[in-house]
């Protein structure tokens, strides 16, 4: 049960994490361009991020904040899509 929080945890602040990081980044450019960099930089903060942050199993704690992000891309993808139509 733990396990199961501690990976809705993850989604969904993942979730939160990169909605907001592609907000502030479609001021730069196309909302497409923006959700990839959004996904990028939110991939490689909270990679780093996670390893740090857990001693005894680094490589579980990465694992499972590259299958929160690869899970919301495709979302993120969408509504950008969504957002550049007329």
């Amino acid at each position: 049960m733990t396990l199961f929080l501690i990976a809705l945890a993850a989604l969904s602040w993942t979730g939160l994490s990169l909605a907001v990081l592609a907000m502030v980044l479609r001021r730069v450019g196309t909302a497409r361009q923006a959700a990839w960099r959004a996904f990028g930089i939110g991939l490689a903060v909270n990679t780093i991020s996670a390893w740090y942050a857990s001693p005894g199993e680094p490589i579980a704690a990465v694992i499972l904040i590259v299958l929160c992000h690869l899970l919301l891309l495709p979302a993120l993808l969408i509504a950008a899509r969504r957002e550049e139509r007329p």
